[in-house]
């Protein structure tokens, strides 16, 4: 993976945080367009070089749940007006089904369908058509990603990237076997070296097994709503400053239950951020900001890419 990208809205604070901390590189966000305050702010971000690569996405689910309002030509508008500061932008998609009701077949037949169409009608009003990304749903059939696969535009070029909605709600195992059937219909296509992005990927473990060249995850966010942070070394700890709850040790701080030694491995880890123990068990940005540093360190290190059995198809019995 060339490049894993932060999603969620990124606070004042915390990038101020990340200017303090030594060789973070400048990062890779992704944010909707449905919140055009942040959009504006990321914007100034990307001129001041403090973003690496910005991804806007279309904030079609919001769309979906009825959270959020957005036609097709207002998004068009908005991605022309800030085309130079925009790396890549994912098309405003049709995601399968009514929201919280069961899906029908046909459902995902509809929605492949209108995304498509929406995908070129999109691609034929922008200033930049090459940085616009179609989206293959979970459920939809796969002769709609083969569809994307062989599409060649006038000039006879293949789409240079593809992005892939896996479902969120099902098991990683389920996730992980159907990334391996789509690598292999890429791998198989006319187009096997097109450029993946994975929506909603929070699997490290999967990330180090499938090929992709972008995914986007809000994890650090969340798992620092939760109190919690990830430690290189110890994985998933929580920092709260309660003790057992409920005779539950995950729940528990780590401090309460670790050796001294551990604790001063994680205390070093957050000094090479320029954060302290306390820090994290007060800040849910501090917290953030040391999971963003934690999970790069880690996607290129311990979950680096590595091509193995467990990213393809089981081999047929029979």
């Amino acid at each position: 993976m060339d490049k894993y990208v932060f999603s969620g809205q990124m606070q004042d604070i915390m990038m101020d945080m990340i200017q303090d901390i030594p060789e973070f590189p400048p990062l890779n966000l992704l944010i909707s367009q449905v919140d055009r305050g942040g959009v504006k702010k990321y914007v100034e971000w990307k001129k001041q070089k403090r973003i690496a690569w910005l991804f806007i996405d279309s904030g079609a689910f919001s769309v979906h749940t009825g959270r959020a309002k957005c036609t097709t030509d207002e998004y068009i508008a908005l991605l022309n007006d800030i085309d130079e500061y925009v790396d890549v932008c994912a098309q405003l998609d049709t995601i399968p089904g009514e929201y919280q009701k069961p899906k029908k077949p046909e459902d995902y037949v509809e929605s492949a369908a209108k995304s498509w169409e929406n995908y070129l009608y999109m691609r034929s009003k922008m200033k930049s058509p090459q940085k616009l990304m179609p989206v293959f749903h979970y459920g939809e059939d796969f002769s709609a990603l083969t569809r994307m696969l062989e599409w060649t535009d006038e000039s006879g070029n293949h789409l240079d990237y593809i992005g892939i909605s896996p479902a969120n709600d099902v098991s990683q195992k389920l996730k992980n076997h159907y990334m391996a059937q789509v690598n292999h219909i890429i791998e198989t296509s006319s187009n096997p070296n097109v450029k993946t992005h994975l929506y909603g990927m929070t699997s490290l473990d999967a990330l180090s097994k499938y090929k992709c060249y972008s995914a986007d995850s809000i994890t650090h966010r969340l798992l620092a709503g939760y109190n919690k942070i990830i430690s290189p070394t110890y994985g998933t700890i929580s920092t709260s400053k309660e003790v057992k709850i409920n005779n539950k040790l995950d729940k528990a701080s780590f401090d309460y239950f670790c050796e001294d030694y551990d604790l001063e491995v994680v205390k070093k880890e957050l000094a090479e951020c320029n954060l302290t123990w306390e820090q994290v068990q007060e800040s849910s940005a501090a917290r953030a900001v040391f999971n963003m540093w934690s999970i790069l360190k880690l996607c290129r290190t311990k979950y680096a890419y590595r091509p193995s059995s467990a990213g393809r198809l089981p081999r047929r019995l029979f």
